[in-house]
């Protein structure tokens, strides 16, 4: 019986996207779902249009290449793709080479989009923080909801910070496997070289060149693997801890921002370039729990007011730190819209935020002058920059008061 017929029609209906390209990447077939999903045509494909336009980050699609180019096929590795019209789109992929009857290598494979989960994890990390009725109430609930405010914005980056450790992982696994097939080759050829005291006569014997040189590479990658893990999940440890807001000690403000950058990762990789200029600090005397609040909250703002203009072209956040007598100052600039003046002086109001209904909580900026000007005597204050964006400002007391 000829199944291909049924197979075709399930292809083609299926809520699953299907592709297959050639060595280039140039689409040579999408099924239904598929050019729904990425919002092209079947004259984009009779065109040629390629499928590295449709990954949000190279770095998915480097991986992906790596692991099919080495192991000839790849399963269950998360990406991020974006449709023609900028959508971004969260999906496993599945893949593998086929060589045609010419000798042609074409990738054949499915992407299951797996955007509406993520957004659902997203959603349940957001916290509703309630008001108190009275000042007193108010002020009681405000030092809670700096702590809840915190934790909901680690909430929100804990799906972005599982896409980060996942791709690492994929290879990690698959040269787990490829790394015990080597060794039960290895251990067949010695028992063969025990027993027959011949290398001409053993068997795989031609292979063991490549086999003990790819065992290093595999090494290698599993190395560099374990290190952008043990990268994500030591700056999520340092900058999660809970501590006693009062205390206060010598803290490295460069090394925080780079832990913070590290968290923040996918608010603003897809979107922005950072540009650092840190320069040589003394450790700043301050409660450190408090301060990396501050910096993720000014970083976080800072690639949403880029992603706020809506441009397709990559946006720029540049972060300073100095020294100057005896004072420590953090600057953080973006290339967004700017302030407008008409709401210049409410931006460190309680509660006061420009940002839709549901996408914050107006606490953010307010908790970065409590910490700054009222539990650790500093300054903050912001400029808009020429030509266009906003740069947020603060200043630290070198030394205890």
């Amino acid at each position: 019986m000829d199944y291909s017929a049924g197979f075709s029609k399930l292809i083609y209906n299926s809520n699953i996207l299907f592709y297959v390209t050639n060595g280039d990447g140039t689409i040579l077939f999408l099924n239904t779902f598929g050019q729904k999903l990425l919002g092209i045509t079947p004259e984009d494909i009779v065109d040629g249009i390629n499928s590295i336009s449709f990954y949000a980050d190279p770095e998915d699609k480097n991986d992906l290449d790596s692991i099919l180019k080495s192991k000839k096929s790849v399963f269950d590795i998360e990406i991020r793709m974006k449709s023609k019209d900028g959508r971004l789109i969260t999906g496993h992929e599945y893949g593998y080479i086929q060589k045609t009857e010419k000798g042609e290598e074409l990738i054949c494979g499915l992407i299951n989009d797996i955007s509406d989960f993520i957004e659902l994890n997203l959603s349940t990390a957001r916290l509703n923080i309630e008001m108190a009725e009275t000042n007193q109430k108010l002020q009681d609930a405000y030092n809670t909801m700096a702590q809840q405010e915190k934790m909901a914005t680690i909430g929100e980056l804990a799906a972005g910070v599982a896409h980060e450790i996942n791709n690492p992982l994929g290879f990690i696994k698959s040269n787990s496997r490829s790394m015990t097939k080597y060794m039960e080759m290895i251990t067949v050829v010695f028992k063969q070289i025990s027993e027959k005291y011949s290398l001409k006569e053993i068997e795989n014997a031609d292979k063991m060149d490549f086999i003990l040189s790819d065992i290093k590479e595999v090494l290698e990658e599993n190395g560099d693997g374990l290190n952008r893990i043990a990268k994500i999940t030591e700056s999520l440890k340092r900058f999660a801890r809970m501590g006693d807001e009062d205390v206060k000690s010598d803290f490295d403000l460069n090394q925080a921002v780079l832990d913070t950058l590290n968290i923040a990762k996918i608010q603003y990789k897809y979107i922005a370039d950072i540009k650092l200029d840190l320069g040589e600090i003394p450790p700043v005397y301050c409660n450190g729990d408090s301060i990396n609040q501050v910096l993720l909250n000014l970083i976080v703002n800072a690639a949403h007011a880029i992603e706020m203009l809506g441009s397709k072209e990559r946006g720029v956040i540049v972060i300073k730190t100095s020294s100057d007598n005896g004072s420590i100052k953090f600057s953080v600039c973006d290339s967004g819209p700017g302030v407008e003046d008409s709401v210049a002086h409410k931006l460190f109001d309680p509660f006061f935020t420009t940002k839709e209904v549901g996408k914050g909580t107006g606490l953010g900026l307010s908790l970065c002058y409590d910490i700054i000007v009222q539990k650790h005597k500093g300054k903050i204050w912001f400029e808009n920059c020429t030509p266009g964006g906003a740069r947020f400002i603060f200043t630290l007391p070198g030394k205890a008061e």
